[in-house]
């Protein structure tokens, strides 16, 4: 089996990427701008396991209209919803602030396209690292490369920097503060449903026995829809122990009508987890969601990912290091990891925490602040929307978690 005539005369790159995933493919994507400007392009290797794309997920984000890549967005709300034991509250923006979905299809198929016309960059699929060693001088990976009848061929490569977007060794998701696990359809409806025209991004909030719940519901046409129920939870759970419930969920809301499943798609998302250790080896970094690509309250990476790749690509080309993902800003973390001590604590609260947001805080800025572009006045308010006594108590166990954190860096220097 050989890897591509254009990459056979050496097995030393410049850089590798594990796994062609959101992170990986957009890293790439971003690369690809600067084909025309970097003499020499970084001779690239995006190692996946998969053979092939699908159509198995979707991304949403709030963006402004003027922002987004038409090319990847598929369907855009500009309004969209909350709602809580029959009470809801509908958004819109002043400023040109829309709900859009990209549909992983989309994604796959722009990054392939893109990727295929760079001769620098090479997509090798069924493929995955088995072994690394480090050397002053270059790092060495061992693949472990397969065809469609599973037989095998193990191959050494050479590189010089290493993106890594698996889940770092040392990070557990089971430790994060909540895991938001969700479980969907997409859905194709015989005639065409009823529903407004309406992203519901947090309807029917509610809880039972194993804490807070709600639906997803994205009108996606006419005659489509994508119904989705999630949850955050204290324990990990697997995704497919909810899909009855998501199944009931999509026939709840179809009624008597006729449907036809298009496809299925479900996940866990960790909400507040450590960020990994910067390697002390400058030429590897991690990235994707084991290093805090999705904003722990919210569990949104999609925009985020692509806001690193862009600072990533720039790095590699005028510098040859890798960017890590941004650290969120102080205050950011701070009220997110308040807010979700809060619920872990209390989850009873959770539909009245997020609908207070909805009914208090003004559309624009609640978005700014669920998109990462909060200013001061938008923190303020979101502050002051939300009731004081029920957050005290996880504000003061975030404060003495940072002192013993503080109190350990200090014992480990």
């Amino acid at each position: 089996m050989r890897i591509s005539t254009a990459f056979d005369v050496s097995k030393n790159f410049d850089l590798v990427i594990i796994g062609g995933g959101c992170s990986g493919l957009s890293l790439a994507m971003e690369l690809c701008r600067y084909f025309d400007k970097a003499i020499p392009f970084p001779r690239t290797l995006i190692i996946e396991p998969r053979s092939h794309y699908i159509n198995d997920r979707s991304w949403c984000f709030w963006d402004l209209d003027d922002q987004i890549d038409t090319e990847l967005v598929s369907k855009s709300w500009q309004v969209w919803e909350f709602s809580s034991e029959s009470i809801s509250h509908k958004h819109s923006s002043l400023e040109g602030w829309r709900y859009h979905h990209v549909p992983s299809s989309n994604f796959y198929d722009k990054a392939e396209k893109i990727i295929s016309k760079n001769p620098h960059i090479k997509l090798q699929k069924n493929s995955r690292v088995v072994n690394e060693s480090y050397s002053p001088d270059h790092i060495g990976l061992t693949l472990e490369i397969y065809d469609r009848y599973k037989h095998t061929e193990s191959l050494e490569i050479t590189t010089n920097l290493v993106v890594d977007t698996r889940i770092p060794p040392e990070v557990d998701f089971s430790v994060a503060t909540l895991k938001q696990i969700f479980y969907g359809f997409e859905i194709k409806t015989k005639n065409n449903h009823k529903l407004k025209d309406n992203a519901m991004v947090m309807s029917n909030m509610r809880v039972d026995a194993d804490g807070f719940l709600f639906d997803y519901i994205l009108p996606l046409g006419h005659d489509s829809l994508l119904i989705e129920l999630t949850r955050f939870a204290v324990t990990s759970i697997h995704p497919k122990t909810l899909r009855t419930n998501a199944l009931e969920l999509v026939n709840k809301v179809c009624g008597d009508s006729a449907y036809k499943i298009v496809r299925e798609e479900s996940g866990l998302i960790p909400m507040g987890i450590p960020r990994p250790e910067k390697i002390k080896d400058h030429r590897i970094i991690f990235a994707g969601l084991g290093a805090g690509a999705a904003r722990p309250s919210t569990g949104y990476a999609f925009r985020r990912i692509q806001n690193w790749a862009k600072i990533c690509a720039k790095e590699i080309i005028s510098k040859g290091k890798a960017a890590n993902n941004l650290p969120d800003k102080n205050t950011l973390k701070w009220m997110d990891s308040i807010f979700l001590r809060t619920i872990r604590k209390n989850p009873k609260i959770a539909p009245m925490l997020f609908m207070k947001l909805a009914q208090n805080v003004q559309a624009d800025v609640l978005v700014r602040f669920l998109a990462d572009k909060p200013n001061k006045s938008d923190l303020a308010s979101i502050i002051f929307s939300l009731p004081i006594m029920p957050l005290m108590s996880s504000a003061f166990m975030e404060f003495f978690a940072q002192i013993q954190a503080t109190i350990r860096n200090k014992k480990c220097l």
